[in-house]
Order: C-alpha cells, then sequence, then structure tokens
C-alpha cells in the first residue's frame, strides 16, 4: 500500500485545480476577479508564512540578487494568472476554460521555439497545428458550428494559459540554489503586493468583497487546496515518481472538471466539448510523444 500512495496522492492537484475553474465560474457574479485571487493569495501567505519564515530569512539575499527574474516568474504566475482566469470564468463556461487550459503544453513547445530555441520537428508541427485547431473550434463554435462568434471570456482564459506557458519556460531561469518553499515564498509575496495594488487601482470597478459565509468557503477552498494542497502534494508525487510520470496526472484536469462542473454548475458536456477537446489531445500526443518516449528510454 505505500507504493500506491504517490500515485494515489498525484490525483489531488488536478483535482484541487479543476476545483479551482468551478470556483471561480461559479462565484464569478459574487467575487472579484482581482478580489478573489488577492485574498486567495493572502490567505495562502499567511498560511504558508510560518513554515517558510527561516527559509526566507536565510536565502534572502539570494532572492535580492535574482530580483528581476524571479518578479517575471511571479508577474507571470501568481499575479497574473488566476485574475486573467477568474476574468474569463466571468463569460465562458468552466468546462471551456478547462480545455483551453489543457492546451498549455502545446504553447510550451510553440513558444519554446519562438523565444527559446527549442528544437523543432514537423511531428511537433503537426501537433501543434491539430491542438490549435481545437482550441480555435472551440473559440469560435460556442456549440454554434453554424454561427461563429468569439466569445470574449474564452480569450482571457487563452491569455492566462498563454501567460503560464511562458512562466513554466523561464522557469529555466530560475536560481539553482533557490529552495522550493523559498521560491514559492517570493512568488506568493510578490502576488499578493501586485494584486493588492490592482484591487486599489480597481481597474475592472469591482463592487467591494463582501465577507459572507459562502464567500469565505470559496476564498478558503482556493487558498488552501487549489493552492497550497495542491503544492504539496504535487511535490510529493514529483519527488516519488519524477517529473514525466507525474506530468501524465495533467491530463486528468478536464476529466475531473466536467465532472464537477456537471455536479455543480449544471454545464453539459457536448459535441463541441468533445470534438475540440478529441482535437487538443491528439495534438498533444502528436507534439509530446517523442519527449516521452525519449524520457521513458533506459538509462
Amino acid at each position: 500500500m505505500q507504493r500506491a500512495w504517490p500515485y494515489i496522492i498525484l490525483l489531488f492537484p488536478p483535482l484541487f485545480w479543476a476545483g479551482n475553474f468551478v470556483v471561480g465560474r461559479a462565484f464569478s457574479a459574487d467575487i472579484g476577479a482581482i478580489s478573489l485571487s488577492f485574498y486567495r493569495w493572502t490567505l495562502a501567505l499567511l498560511i504558508l508564512t510560518p513554515f517558510a519564515f527561516n527559509t526566507v530569512r536565510r536565502e534572502w539575499q539570494l532572492i535580492v540578487g535574482n530580483l528581476p527574474i524571479l518578479s517575471l516568474l511571479a508577474l507571470l504566475s501568481v499575479a497574473s494568472f488566476n485574475v486573467l482566469l477568474y476574468i474569463g470564468l466571468r463569460d465562458t463556461e468552466a468546462t471551456n476554460g478547462l480545455l483551453i487550459n489543457s492546451s498549455i503544453p502545446v504553447w510550451i513547445v510553440a513558444l519554446g521555439v519562438i523565444f527559446f530555441g527549442d528544437r523543432i520537428t514537423i511531428q511537433r508541427v503537426l501537433g501543434i497545428t491539430v491542438s490549435l485547431a481545437g482550441v480555435a473550434y472551440l473559440l469560435l463554435s460556442n456549440g454554434q458550428t453554424n454561427h461563429l462568434k468569439i466569445n470574449p471570456g474564452d480569450l482571457w482564459v487563452l491569455s492566462s494559459s498563454i501567460g503560464w506557458a511562458l512562466y513554466s519556460l523561464t522557469l529555466r531561469k530560475r536560481p539553482a540554489g533557490l529552495s522550493g518553499i523559498g521560491f514559492l515564498s517570493y512568488i506568493v509575496i510578490f502576488g499578493v503586493c501586485f494584486n493588492g495594488l490592482l484591487l486599489v487601482i480597481n481597474p475592472l470597478s469591482e463592487p467591494p468583497f463582501l465577507w459572507t459565509l459562502e464567500n469565505f468557503y470559496a476564498v478558503g477552498y482556493v487558498a488552501v487546496f487549489a493552492s497550497l494542497g495542491a503544492y504539496v502534494c504535487w511535490n510529493y508525487g514529483v519527488a516519488s515518481l519524477g517529473a514525466q510520470l507525474a506530468g501524465q496526472y495533467i491530463h486528468m484536469m478536464p476529466f475531473f472538471g466536467v465532472i464537477l462542473a456537471t455536479a455543480f454548475l449544471d454545464e453539459a458536456f457536448t459535441n463541441h466539448h468533445l470534438i475540440a477537446g478529441g482535437l487538443i489531445a491528439a495534438g498533444l500526443y502528436l507534439a509530446l510523444r517523442q519527449s516521452y518516449a525519449v524520457a521513458s528510454k533506459p538509462r
């Protein structure tokens, strides 16, 4: 049973992250996008501080010496990803958002070629094309194949996905000597400060946050489970099974998300979701198959 624990624990991050989409959609009319992101990461920071304080104090000079790259990483992840996602979920279904989000690995491949000079093959080009065709179909169809119209919410979610892909690529520039807890602490601190500034400026004219019991539960879920809980479970799984195998669990997010969205939001998984999801999945397989095969070879 002990050997099975990492495989079981790795089911929780995609479940928690899928729940973030459902909560973001469910509370989109009650909690502003900036407010939800700010209070989410503020609560996460309060929980994290007692465990991270000594580590951050030891590594402070390393953090200060690498502020530009660490700040860029924080801006692309904690500071912007969820704000853009929550804005999008005001106007699109959680199911749509999850399918668009599942294209992130393909964006990583495509943007890696553009910005980092990563190697590209014909097979990867084909995979990127097929997967992005699925995203384009989802953006344009909205379930009406005879009436093509782009949903602005889908574009916001797409922008968050592209931002996360850039974050994932830029992670290769992360200082080698910085611990995981030190890195997480800094990007969360930066994200709280950045979202706090946005909250003061209030460019989206959001109403004041109301501390109702339901809103408190929403913030508590995304802070405790979708933020810290998922991070802890993910790190445990990666350390136990390796990044290549653990990475496969990310593809469980749309599966969990469809179940949660159907159960809690009464969303339906329609033919246009099936077609778009199939194209995205096929493109992922083509674009990433070679790297997975190489990683699985005995060394």
